[in-house]
């Protein structure tokens, strides 16, 4: 099983910058979303 310092769930509007930021900061993060990347 991988181990993740930050888990993000929804590559929304909020989540994807999140996780950007996080994953620039050397953080492993994972990014849960449904469907594409990026919101509505």
């Amino acid at each position: 099983m991988e181990k993740f310092d930050l888990a993000v769930i929804g590559g929304g509007q909020g989540g994807l910058p999140a996780a950007a930021l996080a994953a620039r900061l050397g953080a492993k993060v994972a990014l849960i979303e449904m469907r594409e990347v990026g919101g509505t």
